[in-house]
């Protein structure tokens, strides 16, 4: 099963447990003006695209997680009975090992009262979802 797969049964699991997770890329592309077809000087494909004026934009954070948004939680009736959004981040491996930059992201997120940590399973976002972090590094 391919990496991609699991983080979208892993997103369908996330709605079953009432929390909303999306996919969050982080990489870089280019922007620019954007031309198609033929020019004088530059022989294009049909599926090439020449940008004047390229700028690289850059998404996202290094070490984000996969998978980010919030799960519901009820606060005790000690503290109102409201019920709060709690930021939740996943990072989905497979058979892969997480970068230091991505442990950082989890630790950073969990240290600030979100609920992260690395989902190989559905049990495993359970975990996470639940405030049982799981971020193991193998």
């Amino acid at each position: 099963m391919a990496e991609a797969d699991l983080m979208r049964r892993l997103q369908i699991a996330a709605s079953r447990l009432g929390a909303r997770l999306f996919r969050q890329q982080v990489g870089m592309g280019w922007i620019g003006k954007t031309t198609r077809g033929p020019l004088s000087m530059v022989s294009l494909g049909p599926n090439d695209v020449l940008i004047r004026n390229a700028r690289p934009f850059h998404a996202g954070v290094e070490g984000m997680s996969d998978l980010g948004g919030w799960v519901s939680v009820e606060i005790t009736p000690d503290m109102v009975g409201s019920t709060l959004a709690v930021v939740a981040q996943a990072e989905v491996k497979e058979n892969a090992r997480p970068t230091t930059q991505q442990l950082a992201w989890i630790a950073a997120v969990n240290k600030a009262g979100g609920r992260a940590g690395i989902a190989r399973s559905e049990k495993d976002l359970a975990d996470i979802l639940a405030g049982r972090s799981v971020s193991r590094k193998s």
